[in-house]
């Protein structure tokens, strides 16, 4: 039958489960925000020339430092780390160029905004190719 200690690793094992879970939820939502802020943010900005009030400056901001921290978490829960996981490194690196491009593509005018807007669209693609597939090159 069962002991007090498979019950205690059963629970441990079902908690941790959920925790995934549950974290993993709030990270998705938070990139399908982050995502549409950002693409909200630029063509408001191109097309519309509107001026950012201070509730869209600041949201991004708030959105996307939940998400980092989400993501910490989730890779915290799951046991993944840069050293143990390649993928996560190069989608770390990816997430870094996306914040320089990104923050290009709002600040500049003409063809390297544009250009800008567009790497930075990429790098959020592989950025959720390589999370799926958990693989640093998804492409093959």
């Amino acid at each position: 039958m069962f002991n007090a200690v498979t019950i205690k690793i059963y629970q441990d094992h079902v908690t941790a489960n959920f925790m995934y879970l549950i974290v993993k939820h709030i990270h998705v939502v938070l990139i399908i925000i982050s995502i549409t802020m950002f693409q909200f943010r630029y063509w408001r900005q191109r097309y519309f020339n509107l001026p950012p009030n201070r509730l869209i400056k600041m949201l991004p901001h708030v959105i996307d430092t939940l998400l980092l921290s989400s993501g910490i978490g989730l890779a915290w829960v799951a046991g993944f780390s840069p050293s143990n996981s390649d993928w996560l490194l190069f989608k770390l690196l990816a997430l870094l160029f996306y914040i320089v491009m990104g923050s290009l593509a709002m600040k500049k005018t003409g063809t390297l905004q544009w250009s800008a807007y567009l790497i930075a669209t990429v790098a959020v693609l592989y950025m959720l190719l390589v999370a799926t597939s958990k693989q640093s090159w998804p492409f093959s």
